[in-house]
């Protein structure tokens, strides 16, 4: 009956998912501070919602989809007051609460209070392991201290786990090596994703990558990125400090030479992934349109199975773009 039923969805060019999303991406805030150089957030002139508006969510999302992960982003998510009692409300509603930071807020005081409100992920970014190469790309020199003082901060206490979190570049691929070396001394995990369009109100381009400021620009360049590539495939494939999936790290290489063609994989954007931008739209995509607001009054399991987002996601089903190798959309093995 299932196959059935998914015939004629697709015959309407509509999708349904497989269950209740297992991942919630919670962004809530377009603020930020640094003009880091694959970012343009920065630039975006949002206002924060009201802080009651995310408790209600959190609390519409708990009694729907809870146990997931639930993982606070931005801008800079601790640029918000309120983020640790948001994400404390979280984890009292059944999440596994996780948390992206640039590392410059995180303050012992906060430190503590992001451990006490049972966070279970810090995820530090962290691209590279020369300092030159951290402040250039993140756009403010003390970037690379400011994290690496995070890191001493937030590992020093029980929890969260902390997540070295690097962005793939023409720029930092030949320091891969002595990052993943420090990862491994410290105990901790690293996850990469690969350069992409610059995060933001941007309208999709497939020419992004011509005038990416960090994207290889040589030979040279490639086959650093191809040896960096090599190395966290083996990395993962001996079960150490690396997260990512073996076959999203193998698509990397195919995806700085040929940045703008379909590699094959699917999506699991709008699929077990469930996005609520900081306007307080509903996405299956940051690249498509909404499906609804924080605002929408109707029971999510009319919002997650209504024909606007059924639609959107036969859309992502059938996308082409190599955004699916980012960390948040892929799926597969």
């Amino acid at each position: 009956m299932r196959g059935v039923v998914d015939r004629v969805l697709d015959k309407a060019r509509m999708r349904r998912a497989p269950g209740r999303p297992s991942q919630v991406h919670m962004a809530v805030t377009d603020r930020c501070f640094l003009p880091c150089l694959h970012c343009d957030i920065w630039k975006n002139k949002t206002p924060d919602l009201d802080g009651a508006i995310f408790e209600n969510l959190i609390d519409r999302l708990g009694a729907w989809c809870a146990p997931a992960g639930m993982n606070f982003v931005g801008g800079e998510p601790l640029l918000r007051k309120d983020l640790e009692s948001l994400m404390g409300r979280a984890v009292r509603n059944g999440f596994e609460v996780s948390f992206n930071t640039n590392g410059w807020l995180v303050t012992d005081e906060r430190a503590k209070a992001i451990a006490d409100a049972g966070v279970s992920v810090a995820y530090v970014s962290l691209d590279g392991i020369d300092r030159a190469t951290v402040d250039h790309s993140r756009g403010r020199v003390g970037s690379f201290d400011k994290a690496m003082e995070a890191i001493d901060r937030l590992d020093a206490l029980p929890g969260p786990r902390v997540v070295i979190a690097a962005i793939l570049h023409g720029q930092n691929a030949n320091e891969m090596a002595g990052l993943l070396e420090f990862v491994r001394d410290r105990g901790l995990q690293l996850v990469v994703q690969p350069l992409y369009q610059n995060f933001g109100d941007n309208v999709f381009d497939p020419d992004w990558y011509k005038t990416a400021a960090l994207w290889p620009q040589s030979e040279a360049a490639l086959a650093e990125i191809d040896k960096a590539v090599d190395l966290l495939c083996a990395e993962r494939l001996r079960g150490g400090a690396v997260c990512n999936n073996i076959g999203q790290i193998s698509a990397f290489k195919r995806h700085f030479r040929y940045p703008s063609v379909d590699n094959g994989h699917q999506c699991r954007a709008g699929h077990s992934d469930l996005s609520i931008d900081a306007k307080g739209n509903v996405r299956m995509c940051y690249f498509l349109d909404p499906v609804a607001t924080v605002f929408d009054a109707r029971p999510w399991p009319l919002i997650w199975d209504g024909a606007t987002t059924l639609r959107r996601r036969w859309e992502v089903s059938r996308c082409g773009r190599d955004c699916n190798l980012l960390n948040c959309n892929f799926e597969g093995g």
